[in-house]
């Protein structure tokens, strides 16, 4: 994003951005279009962005963010459960992006838009994405007995992005079991000897 800009414009641009990819499965709606729905003009959006390139990762990002926020939340609210409850209201905060249909929706448009063009723009998002994943998933980890803390949270955080990825391309809803079945999965290898210690 360029100087000067208000944010207030900037977030009319992501909320209309966010609302046409919905609207159109997936298609990758015109900046005409976006600057339309969010009532601004041509200037305020090449003042907040370089491009709907630009655009579409700023729309990424945010997502991204607001995931961590919620998981932040859930493992806060778990805190008192001991480190098995917190780590579980972690991975099943992640996983609620593909099991609720609206969020499932929403994520799908995007990473529609996303991952098309000449190089794909979700993968540094994703890799941030799972590096804050890691830092949250740590301390559970930690207090679990893992050799390796960071390395177990950032398996973790590998394996529960992974599957959500899976869930929204295939359209599919994880249900109770398959949420239980990676979370235990995940549980198990957090509590696995570490792999350095082993002869």
């Amino acid at each position: 994003m360029q100087n000067n800009i208000l944010k207030s414009d900037v977030d009319a641009l992501l909320d209309a951005g966010l609302a046409l990819m919905v609207a159109g499965d997936g298609r990758g709606p015109r900046v005409a279009d976006i600057v339309a729905a969010a009532g601004l003009s041509n200037d305020a959006f090449y003042r907040s962005f370089t491009g709907k390139d630009a655009l579409v990762e700023a729309i990424v990002e945010r997502g991204a963010r607001t995931v961590v926020g919620y998981v932040r939340h859930r493992i806060a609210q778990a805190a008192g459960e001991g480190p098995e409850a917190q780590l579980r209201a972690g991975l099943a905060a992640v996983l609620r992006q593909a099991s609720d249909a609206g969020l499932a929706r929403q994520t799908r448009a995007v990473l529609a838009n996303a991952t098309g063009g000449p190089a794909p723009r979700a993968g540094h998002v994703t890799v941030a994405l799972v590096d804050a994943l890691t830092a949250l998933f740590a301390g559970p980890a930690a207090e679990l007995g893992a050799g390796d803390p960071v390395r177990a949270a950032r398996t973790a955080a590998g394996a529960v992005v992974a599957a959500l990825q899976y869930w929204l391309f295939t359209e599919e809803v994880p249900g109770q079991v398959e949420v239980e079945h990676l979370v235990g999965f995940v549980l198990a290898g957090v509590r696995a000897p570490d792999v350095r210690n082993r002869q």
